[in-house]
């Protein structure tokens, strides 16, 4: 039994108070003493300001205890407007009180206002010593990441003077007429709606809810090119329809029209409210006529190119994608499946020329069936510029004889798509990662019999190359063998707790770049001296991580962020942890996206280092989020794989 001293006595109320305030709430009673013993008390007078825009932090968590505070932000021209409202059980100056800078808004009493004032230096203590309460806090990062968008897209030096059609919403562009029907209505008497109302699609709907779409290429398809016209005109819209509808709310910007346009290869896109009721509909031409550059027709030039000179042509065009995108705030997700597509097509050209060469130079044809494959950023679909080339080349399997010949044509292939690559800006792989090297052009035989080896004999080489290979996507010719290999790995992987410990093990020697006081820890000596590599400090740990456990589930995804989904659905991680996670690659990867555009208008490579010190406050604080919680994601990897060191 606990016996109170008269000081315990005198801070019970104030103990009490904590243990009904969350995040206090998860402390242990010798903690909530502690914090309690240090707390300030004020009382603020109705009208009276607690802190005002602009003004130093004073290195105090307010708490509410009693009354209400309205907080206000003010524009250049003195205006205030409310933004939120506080009362009892919560808390004020958590942004400044993480990041140490001036206050974004201002905090002024309603009615007359008591707050407890919880210390700086108490407050980081209890953050060392209680991981949930840490991790409480963490999860201010995923606002703070909007703030940080806000930050990024109102700074002229980053806002491209271009077309800003992205900026309209999809409510703003819907000019098509949507023509809906039923399921059941017959398809002779849809092509004659099509036609009467000129329209080149037709909505099937079942009250109001859209279940598929009918366009002129379905009814070519289905009905005009039907061996018997009779049978094919009794068809209805059901049997017909396309039902793997892509849809898009009215509010949402039109970018995300577009890119689900030329992911999925389609020209509609409808769009529905919040309960999937049918609203309109979007089609290629809308998109295109919202934007002076016609973004869309990117695409359809990069498909009628015959030429790497044709394509090479393009490359402005795509980077100024890329601007649109971080200028309507898409998101990371969303702007490297975009600009991965973009630079998907245009591989799949280079390839489809370079074959069209082997021909032309008496080559032939491929003598046996092949796949393309990417790996690295390319193959998680996170590309955002033209890095490194990571391929390589998997055919099929031939007699030993024929062997020598047949990937001899594929070396010299490889070798076309290779430099077509890096006449187009993809620069070579230092590394020879790419499929004019012969470790990356094999039979399939040949690559399951090098990942047994690299399996079997776990050298810093070898790993090192895994890592590299098994974040690989098909691209390109016989898709069965990607599956095949694919399959192969997932199998052999997901079994081989050896090899997945050991991964574990490589990624935890790698520190994260953070002290133990929470600052970011920069290159002391060389060329990038005060400089921190985003990419290969901080990024690497939360891919390889992800990586790891997608491995061990057999997971198919290689996307970072599809894989966390995926962790998270199966309940391997607290759906808190994923959520922070994401948040923090969401932050690094968005400064690299950031950094790189602002290179790339300089004229310079991208490189992946930034200068902390020439971020703001609230950037800088951010970044050093992001890099705790890839910190903690190396401890969470480490416990779940058990790891002893």
């Amino acid at each position: 039994m606990r016996f109170m001293s008269i000081k315990d006595v005198n801070l019970q109320p104030k103990v009490d108070f904590l243990r009904k305030f969350k995040p206090f709430n998860l402390l242990d009673d010798a903690l909530l003493f502690k914090v309690a013993a240090s707390l300030g008390e004020e009382i603020y007078p109705a009208g009276a300001y607690i802190g005002r825009q602009g003004e130093t932090s004073k290195h105090v968590l307010f708490l509410v205890v009693d009354g209400k505070v309205e907080i206000t932000v003010s524009d250049k021209s003195g205006h205030e407007f409310v933004t939120g409202y506080r009362g009892p059980y919560e808390f004020m100056g958590e942004a400044v009180f993480l990041s140490g800078e001036e206050y974004p808004a201002s905090a002024r009493a309603v009615t007359d206002t008591r707050c407890f004032l919880l210390p700086q230096e108490v407050f980081e203590e209890i953050i060392i010593e209680n991981p949930d309460f840490a991790a409480f806090f963490t999860r201010l990062l995923t606002e703070r990441i909007k703030i940080l968008y806000q930050k990024f897209f109102n700074e002229d030096e980053y806002l491209p003077d271009q077309d800003q059609g992205f900026r309209k919403r999809v409510s703003d562009i819907m000019a098509s007429k949507v023509v809906t029907c039923l399921p059941g209505d017959n398809v002779r008497r849809i092509a004659e709606i099509m036609v009467s109302k000129g329209v080149s699609s037709v909505v099937v709907v079942e009250q109001d809810t859209p279940l598929g779409i009918i366009t002129e290429k379905d009814l070519v398809a289905k009905v005009v090119l039907e061996a018997d016209q009779q049978s094919g005109a009794r068809l209805t819209a059901g049997e017909i329809m396309s039902k793997a509808i892509k849809t898009v709310k009215p509010q949402d910007f039109s970018y995300r029209a577009f890119l689900l346009m030329v992911k999925h290869r389609i020209k509609h896109v409808v769009a529905v409210d919040g309960e999937g009721r049918l609203v309109g509909i979007v089609s290629m031409r809308d998109v295109i006529k919202s934007r002076r550059t016609g973004s869309l027709a990117v695409v359809n030039r990069i498909e009628s190119s015959s030429t790497i000179e044709e394509l090479c042509g393009l490359s402005p065009e795509v980077d100024q994608v890329l601007q649109a995108l971080l200028v309507e705030r898409a998101t990371v997700a969303e702007i490297t499946s975009l600009i991965t597509e973009f630079y998907d097509r245009i591989t799949r050209k280079i390839i489809h020329i370079s074959e069209q060469a082997m021909i032309e130079e008496g080559y032939g044809p491929p003598p046996v069936g092949y796949c393309w494959i990417t790996m690295g950023s390319s193959g998680r679909k996170e590309q955002y510029s033209r890095t490194d080339q990571d391929n390589g080349i998997i055919y099929e399997d031939v007699p030993k004889e024929k062997d020598e010949m047949v990937k001899k044509y594929f070396l010299t292939l490889g070798e076309k798509v290779v430099a077509g690559l890096e006449q187009y800006g993809f620069r070579r792989c230092k590394g020879g990662v790419m499929a004019n090297n012969e470790s990356w052009c094999r039979s399939f035989r040949s690559w399951r019999q090098t990942i047994n080896e690299w399996i079997s004999n776990l050298q810093p080489q070898n790993v090192r190359l895994m890592t590299i290979f098994l974040d690989f996507r098909y691209l390109y010719g016989k898709k069965s063998l990607y599956d095949l290999l694919r399959n192969f790995v997932v199998r052999n992987f997901r079994n081989s707790f050896v090899v997945l410990n050991f991964l574990v093990q490589d990624n935890l020697w790698k520190k994260v770049p953070i002290s133990i006081f929470r600052h970011v820890q920069t290159e002391r000596t060389g060329e990038h001296r005060n400089e921190l590599n985003l990419k290969s400090s901080a990024c690497v740990h939360i891919v390889d991580c992800t990586r790891v456990f997608a491995l061990r589930e057999g997971l198919l995804v290689t996307n970072t962020f599809e894989r966390l989904e995926e962790i998270g659905k199966r309940g391997i991680l607290k759906e808190k942890d994923i959520e922070y996670i994401a948040s923090a690659y969401e932050t690094l990867m968005m400064l690299r996206i950031r950094d790189a555009m602002a290179k790339m208008r300089k004229g310079l490579q991208p490189d992946n280092y930034i200068n902390p010190r020439l971020l703001t406050n609230r950037e800088y604080s951010l970044l050093r989020e992001a890099l705790i919680m890839v910190s903690r994601l190396q401890g969470i990897t480490e416990n779940h794989f058990k790891i002893i060191r």
